[in-house]
């Protein structure tokens, strides 16, 4: 089995919410998938409201494709719901890992903000060239046919950066 390291290709952006996946758990920790299930499904069955609470918020149940092409159940888990999922694994292999993937999920979200903060410097900075060119256009005939070519390329440019700022993490 791989000993992984880095953990931040198994976390994916679903909405506003960094998750990963019940395979992705099994494959870090070297345990059956089923396993993995089993101890999840546990979760969710719990009569303590507290545990079925943090099941229904944190765990979502989904379906992956096999290698034979057969729909099998997964799970997509919160950092939250992986934490606590994690806590039953033992033994020190097991609490490095955990570590790991928690330490992927605060990188993927700091790299995912710092991305926005570029973006956003960059959507700040086109306005600021925009304005003499919307300048232009209020003042004659000949600025304004310049203003409509640079409408035009500001509109692209503008469009290219807000495509940036929504990006899908990985395609699946």
């Amino acid at each position: 089995m791989q000993n992984f390291s880095d953990l931040t290709a198994f976390i994916d952006r679903q909405g506003k919410e960094l998750v990963t996946d019940s395979r992705a758990v099994a494959l870090a920790f070297k345990k059956r998938h089923k396993n993995v299930l089993r101890t999840i499904d546990r979760m969710r069955a719990s009569n303590h409201q507290e545990i079925a609470e943090h099941y229904r918020l944190n765990f979502e149940p989904v379906e992956f494709q096999d290698a034979k092409g057969e729909r099998r159940p997964m799970y997509r888990m919160t950092a939250k719901g992986l934490s606590e999922l994690a806590m039953s694994f033992s033994g020190d292999e097991a609490r490095v890992v955990r570590i790991r993937f928690l330490n992927a999920f605060e990188a993927v979200a700091e790299r995912l903000a710092q991305a926005e903060r570029s973006i956003t410097a960059m959507l700040m900075d086109l306005e600021q060239r925009e304005v003499p060119s919307v300048v232009k256009g209020q003042i004659g005939s000949k600025l304004m046919n310049e203003r409509k070519v640079e409408k035009r390329d500001y509109a692209e440019e503008r469009a290219s950066l807000m495509a940036k700022a929504q990006p899908g993490l990985f395609l699946n």
